[in-house]
């Protein structure tokens, strides 16, 4: 089983695997800034991460499939998208090794049918029992739309809790 995982050309995965938001001191802290209530340190973002959930800022987010961008969603995935490298991750090979603590879904919502929920915010996390209950059903990509604002909320991703908060490169492939 495959996830799929975007990071920014240039960067040294295949040699020193994909690395979680804790083990990144060079991460964009830019996104958390908001969702933390202002905090503006690495650590104290990791500190954040940890209060929510034990294990979350060794996290790593993949996809059931490689994103695919439609007419509305163009512009905020086709650059996303040639500015990174695409991975592939070996779920069966990290569980193999006892490299996996937890697996959690951050499951599609519906603006149309979800109003209930808050719209702002991307990551409603359900732990899921083993990677065996990742859905890799096609993921509907036409629901994102840049005009609406809607990114990932709208479509299925998962975060995989490593230990030691690091893929090792043998887990991962270069996709092209």
């Amino acid at each position: 089983m495959k996830l799929y995982h975007y990071i920014t050309k240039g960067n040294s995965a295949l040699t020193g695997g994909i690395l979680s938001f804790a083990m990144n001191p060079d991460a964009d802290l830019s996104y958390y800034y908001k969702r933390t209530g202002g905090e503006t340190t690495h650590a104290g973002i990791v500190q954040w991460m940890e209060s929510c959930f034990s294990g979350r800022s060794r996290a790593i987010r993949g996809f059931s499939e490689p994103i695919q961008w439609t007419d509305k969603s163009i512009n905020m995935f086709k650059p996303f998208i040639e500015n990174a490298d695409l991975f592939s991750i070996n779920l069966n090979g990290l569980q193999k090794a006892g490299l996996i603590e937890a697996v959690y879904v951050s499951p599609a919502i519906r603006p149309d049918l979800d109003k209930d929920l808050p719209q702002d915010v991307d990551e409603r996390l359900i732990k899921l029992a083993s990677i065996n209950d990742i859905d890799t059903s096609p993921v509907d990509w036409s629901v994102c739309d840049e005009k609406l604002g809607l990114r990932f909320s709208v479509v299925p991703y998962y975060l995989i809790v490593i230990k030691d908060g690091i893929i090792p490169p043998k887990y991962i492939t270069l996709e092209k």
